[in-house]
């Protein structure tokens, strides 16, 4: 059924419980895990930032790199088998459905927050895979408790 299940990260609780879901599945069905975190070289990501382009890149890879060891070592935990990789993009769906379709992934699973209203209408970058791949996606979901802080359903 699935041999290949790529999880993107960015280090967030909804990027944790996606890995959590696509480690169990994977355990499940014996299949490799792929864990991709997404350098945001969009102009208005770098723009923001107060630091030089090449330190804020460096930090960015530097957290990257931190968020994907940190699902390789939950995987591992369960005896998964696990590819990881930064990779750098414009667009972080783009990405995202880049690397699926490169790396032959039978099964994309992100995490996103349960939003409504305007935060809703905005989208997601899970929304926005959803819209640009033939690969199936698998939404995690976690909602805002009431002090704002993320916590799984």
């Amino acid at each position: 059924m699935y041999d290949r299940i790529l999880v993107p990260t960015d280090g967030s609780e909804a990027a944790q419980a996606a890995a959590r879901e696509a480690i169990d599945l994977a355990a499940e069905v014996g299949a490799e895990l792929l864990v991709v975190y997404v350098i945001d070289e969009s102009a208005s990501n770098l723009f923001v930032s107060t630091k030089p382009m090449n330190d804020a890149i460096g930090e960015m890879k530097q957290h990257g790199t931190d968020a994907v060891a940190d699902i390789e070592a939950m995987a591992g935990d369960a005896d998964v088998p696990v590819t990881t990789d930064v990779v750098r993009g414009m667009h972080i769906n783009e990405a995202i459905v880049d690397y699926a379709t490169a790396n032959d992934a039978d099964l994309v699973v992100m995490g996103t927050f349960g939003r409504r209203g305007v935060e809703h209408l905005i989208g997601s970058t899970t929304e926005r895979v959803l819209a640009k791949t033939e690969i199936p996606v698998l939404s995690v979901a976690i909602s805002k408790s009431a002090d704002g802080d993320p916590a799984a359903e």
